[in-house]
């Protein structure tokens, strides 16, 4: 037989967990400067995948090319990029763009390896 005291015990019990991974999954990792990762993957690749690597974000920085897929985002250099995979839903926002246009975009960030250092992407990123 279930005590009144145990169920609110085991509610409690089960509930800190899930609130525990919920909160996990909502965070966000603020980007102001794409550089930034990739320096660190220059320094330590797994400190940064570590950091980074399908990471829920916010990234901030200036448009330096808009091709078929991607959005190319550049920090305050063109030594580090970030391509984001924009979702149609945002094709208007996409369209006013243009070069060193600032720009603010959100989603699941992943980090892979190619033969020049890291590739940095976003894919169904969001535009802000």
């Amino acid at each position: 037989m279930w005590a009144p005291g145990l169920v609110s015990r085991l509610g409690l019990a089960l509930f800190l967990p899930l609130n525990i991974f919920a909160s996990g999954a909502i965070a966000q990792v603020k980007i102001y400067n794409v550089n930034a990762i990739h320096e660190l993957f220059g320094e330590n690749e797994l400190a940064a995948k570590k950091l980074y690597h399908n990471k829920n974000a916010i990234v901030y920085g200036r448009v330096d090319k808009v091709d078929n897929d991607h959005i190319i985002i550049e920090g305050n250099s063109e030594f580090g990029r970030l391509f984001c995979r924009y979702s149609e839903k945002d094709i208007d926002k996409v369209l006013e763009l243009r070069e060193d246009s600032r720009i603010e975009v959100s989603g699941m960030l992943e980090i892979g390896w190619s033969p020049f250092g890291m590739f940095l992407t976003m894919n169904n990123c969001r535009v802000a």
